[in-house]
């Protein structure tokens, strides 16, 4: 009966790892997923190139930004804090268009144009998916 039990342990504990290694396994393969599906949906823009207008106390920035491929959806919004000079920031929102099944893996440029009341003096900035990202003026038109 010892040699009985003595089996039956082992096999119990040789188990138990079986399952604890298994679900470990399933877990690292579920976070590695997350990881993956996060950095899909977030294209990678490292600067933003615009032109800038400004008359009668209206900013107009236009340009485009590089899209890896047309299954991505841009939108831009500013956000002027109310400081003199105004702090403005652009923010730009990427996001994947669940719609589209099917996508060519196309790069795609994205046009923009944002209008916003501020100062002259105004300090403007941009954010990608909330990550600050250079603004590069192309060119530039001030008009009093």
């Amino acid at each position: 009966m010892d040699f009985y039990s003595e089996n039956k342990k082992w096999i119990l504990i040789l188990t138990l790892v079986i399952v604890v290694i298994i679900f470990i396994a399933f877990l690292k393969n579920t976070f590695y997923k997350t990881n993956n599906e996060i950095k899909k949906e977030i294209p990678i823009v490292s600067s933003i190139t615009s032109g800038h207008m400004y008359k009668g106390g209206l900013h107009n920035y236009t340009g485009s930004i590089m899209l890896p491929t047309p299954c991505y959806i841009l939108s831009v919004d500013a956000m002027v804090k109310e400081t003199f000079p105004e702090d403005v920031s652009i923010r730009f929102t990427i996001t994947e268009d669940k719609k589209n099944e099917l996508c060519a893996q196309v790069v795609t440029e994205k046009k923009f144009r944002i209008i916003f009341q501020a100062s002259k003096e105004a300090k403007v900035s941009a954010t990608v998916n909330n990550i600050q990202v250079p603004l590069n003026i192309e060119k530039e038109t001030i008009d009093e």
